[in-house]
């Protein structure tokens, strides 16, 4: 009983130290690993490469540390070695004691990638459909292909390409007039439209005159 007493007391004395007391002589740093192994570990903070001496008491925090922790352990090891859950590039946190350069604390600092930017996340996927030209107009085109017609709003960033679009563009421009679609692209032709859904309205962006109706 008087065993047990003395024992409850010492659990109480150290209870009772202050939180501050008890990290006291302890420092932090972040880097990056430029060389680690079964002994030391190396990190690059700021300028200069520090190196801390890491053994059984070193606590390693990492992802997948714990599943590392139950293969050591089912082929019969305390623990993981350090080598197995730290690589060199890797960035951490290491907490050490000055004296001795001995690393209480090895995090391993996960990095989350960059979110994609907003114009990038909201960009309409193109599709291309070919097929014959049904009808046109100035804001739309309709193409009837193997899956039946499709309609398209087309504007003035609608670009036309093909043979002879070119000098059918200069003629049209020493006329005096300027070239729109219905002028370079007419029903009977067969044509491939790349188009984006903007809001819920296919938007032709290219018409490439595949040939021209006979």
């Amino acid at each position: 009983m008087k065993r047990f007493i003395a024992m409850l007391g010492c659990a109480v004395l150290l209870a009772a130290i202050p939180p501050v007391a008890m990290a006291q002589g302890t420092k932090t740093v972040k880097g990056s690993v430029t060389a680690v192994g079964p002994s030391s570990i190396t990190v690059k903070v700021g300028e200069k490469d520090m190196t801390f001496a890491v053994d059984a008491k070193t606590q390693v925090v990492a992802p997948g540390g714990s599943t590392k922790t139950r293969e050591a352990k089912a082929e019969g090891k305390p623990g993981p070695m350090l080598t197995d859950v730290v690589q060199t590039g890797q960035n951490v946190e290491v907490s050490y004691h000055e004296q001795g350069m001995h690393a209480a604390t090895v995090r391993r600092i996960v990095t989350a990638p960059p979110p994609a930017s907003p114009a990038a996340a909201a960009a309409p996927k193109a599709q291309s459909t070919t097929g014959v030209v049904s009808a046109i107009s100035g804001s739309s085109l309709t193409i009837k292909g193997k899956d039946g017609e499709t309609t398209f709003a087309v504007d003035s960033k609608t670009t036309v390409s093909g043979s002879g679009v070119g000098t059918a563009g200069r003629k049209i421009s020493e006329a005096g007039e300027k070239p729109t679609i219905s002028s370079l692209v007419h029903e009977g032709d067969t044509v491939t439209v790349t188009s984006h859904d903007m809001n819920g309205t296919k938007t032709a962006s290219l018409v490439r005159i595949m040939r021209k109706k006979m």
